[in-house]
């Protein structure tokens, strides 16, 4: 079966073909009638949140009469502003936080994904070398270990971490998760705080490879994050999640197809919104953008059941069916056909 991130980067080939013949009126701007302010809420401005930024940056946002406000705040606040619609839209992961919102009568669903894993690109665990000692990796190394992610268990890297784990007869059970913020992380990983660490990108391309060294990276058959929407973009004022959803599609086929880390522009505005160094941000390789913003098939019930490997991760037995948890209405109406289940 072909991986997905082949399977996008075909539909980035013939996108000149396929998006040449798309009818006006799909992901065609449609001003709303007055302008509406919506509120963002992002743990920091990484490369991941780059569609946002540049619909912004590159008027997207303006032809269909929105304004963008920008909050920052961890992933945990993040999701209390969204739920209680001190928020509109939410750019992180699928965590169990999320799946635990929603369980609990949170007006929020996962919309679109954030990027999936370029094959350039060393996002995943890394490991201390002092701790390997001259060993080559193994993944029975992870074996009573803990392993500092910005999120903790209730992550995607879990699910990855898991995936590997089964592989030697080890389980999540077997490691021990610690939460810290992404920079701290590469930090705590070259001192030997920790011996592994979940380092994502626009932080790994800043690691010192005499003291830190990549595990393996994260698989590229999922999404490594996604946009949600609060109750106001769900319910209140559809319309203008679909305005936003067309923004950020348009802006996705338009800028983000292929390398374009070769766009002088694009590296311009990224440059002054990441405010990273060049060497760092050249250094790294460009992300992979779903042309059509598919969710990956199953997101729910894969993370569900990983998340669900230890107790009292999630607050609920019984788990979600995809539809609660993942709305597609958004990108329906932005004249994507939804994938035949």
């Amino acid at each position: 079966m072909k991986s997905l991130w082949k399977k996008l980067a075909f539909a980035a080939a013939v996108i000149g073909v396929t998006f040449g013949a798309r009818a006006e009126g799909s992901d065609a701007p449609k001003p709303l009638p007055q302008r509406e302010k919506v509120i963002v809420a992002m743990t920091a401005k990484v490369e991941a949140y780059i569609p946002m930024l540049l619909a912004d940056r590159m008027g997207e946002f303006d032809k269909e009469n929105i304004d963008i406000e920008y909050t920052f705040a961890k992933s945990s606040d993040g999701i209390v502003l969204l739920s209680t619609g001190r928020a509109d839209v939410l750019g992180g992961q699928p965590s169990a936080a999320i799946f635990n919102a929603i369980a609990s009568g949170a007006d929020i669903r996962v919309v679109a994904p954030l990027f999936v894993q370029s094959p350039g690109s060393k996002q995943g665990i890394w490991a201390n070398n002092a701790f390997l000692n001259g060993r080559k990796f193994t993944v029975d190394l992870f074996k009573d270990q803990t392993v500092a992610s910005a999120i903790g268990l209730g992550s995607t890297a879990s699910y990855f971490l898991q995936t590997e784990l089964e592989k030697v007869g080890l389980s999540l059970k077997d490691v021990k998760f610690q939460t810290m913020a992404s920079a701290d992380i590469l930090v705590a990983l070259e001192n030997g705080a920790v011996n592994f660490g979940y380092l994502i990108d626009s932080i790994w391309q800043k690691a010192d490879e005499s003291k830190v060294s990549l595990a393996f990276v994260q698989g590229p058959e999922m999404s490594a994050g996604s946009w949600s929407f609060g109750p106001r973009l769900l319910k209140e004022r559809r319309d203008v999640g679909e305005a936003v959803m067309r923004a950020l599609v348009r802006t996705t086929r338009t800028y983000l197809q292929g390398d374009y880390h070769d766009n002088p522009e694009i590296m311009k505005i990224m440059l002054e919104e990441l405010q990273l160094p060049e060497e760092t941000l050249k250094k790294g390789v460009s992300l992979t953008f779903d042309p059509n913003l598919y969710m990956p098939a199953d997101l729910a019930a894969r993370l569900q059941k990983t998340y669900a490997l230890i107790p009292e991760v999630l607050s609920y037995s019984e788990l979600m069916p995809e539809d609660r948890v993942v709305d597609q209405g958004f990108i329906a109406a932005a004249g994507i056909p939804i994938p035949a289940k």
